[in-house]
């Protein structure tokens, strides 16, 4: 991918936009997606009016399944994930969006008390480094402040300890790796490592399920200088091939787009965007559930 915004410069445009899309519903971001309603009833309004999806991956969480959110946002994906996976599972949502954390953590209380287990949790960090955990690097730099060099040298090496003994998300220890409409939201200097994360955190034989929005030819350099199209997951989606393959190339096997939108969502410059939801796993072990292992982007799917 060509030159684009900048890694600092995209995060404050996607922060901004979600946090103005935690306090009231922002149409824009919205692509049609149709949830099984019975898992519904027990979440707020609050965070079924704030949510911005393009897919629904929680249809892929198996009971018992401990299950990892990249992106969660007000917390939808994560409470219907965890009615299926059941009070033997456990749910993961990783968002570093503060405004959709703190929508996120005021609706898990009542969703547990609801479906009268609590196997929630929501933990504040970027899901291009899962093993920072920004609430507990916040509080240690709060008891330990950088305020020169030598300070700073020694708290970085308190940084480095926490990522390797305290990781926020550990090696091998995810079933299944959901997100709904975020991996393009990253910036592309990041994607490498966040796809490499993914790879990380989940068990041998674990699977993934991402949704997002793709394009059908790669995108033009001044449309990726564009910040309203970067938040609104235009900017920022790759090719529908090269999404696949960038999991193979991070070293999963069975990838395939499970389901893909027929009609663009939105054309651009006569650039098609659709919603698809690729599957895959880790190898290693037999994974659960569906699969398609000769589905990858060099061999059609049998």
């Amino acid at each position: 991918m060509s030159v684009s915004l900048a890694t600092d410069k995209v995060e404050a445009i996607v922060r901004d936009r979600y946090s103005e899309g935690a306090k009231a519903r922002q149409e824009a971001l919205c692509c049609p997606v149709d949830y099984d309603p019975k898992y519904l009833k027990v979440i707020p309004a609050e965070v079924l009016e704030r949510d911005y999806g393009c897919g629904d991956p929680a249809a892929y969480v198996l009971p018992g399944d401990t299950v990892l959110d990249l992106g969660s946002g007000g917390g939808k994906i994560c409470f219907i994930a965890a009615q299926i996976a059941g009070a033997e599972g456990r749910i993961i949502g990783v968002d570093k969006n503060t405004d959709m954390l703190e929508l996120a953590n005021w609706a898990q209380p009542q969703v547990a008390k609801a479906i009268g287990f609590d196997n929630v949790e929501f933990k504040c960090g970027r899901i291009q480094d899962l093993r920072t955990d920004l609430d507990l690097l916040g509080r240690q730099l709060a008891e330990r402040p950088a305020h020169n060099l030598t300070s700073w040298l020694a708290f970085e090496k308190v940084l480095e300890t926490q990522r390797q003994q305290q990781p926020m998300v550990a090696d091998d220890s995810i079933d299944l790796v959901v997100s709904n409409c975020v991996l393009n939201l990253v910036s592309p200097a990041d994607k490498a490592r966040l796809f490499s994360e993914i790879f990380r955190v989940l068990r041998p034989g674990g699977r993934i399920a991402i949704s997002d929005i793709v394009a059908d030819r790669d995108i033009p350099e001044y449309l990726q200088h564009d910040p309203e199209l970067w938040s609104g997951c235009i900017s920022g989606a790759f090719r529908e091939g090269a999404f696949l393959a960038a999991f193979e190339q991070a070293g999963f096997v069975g990838v395939y787009a499970d389901k893909r939108q027929q009609e663009p969502w939105q054309v651009v410059e006569d650039i098609e965007f659709r919603s698809v939801t690729v599957c895959g796993y880790k190898p290693g072990a037999e994974p659960r559930g569906k699969r398609q292992p000769c589905c990858t982007p060099s061999q059609p799917c049998c």
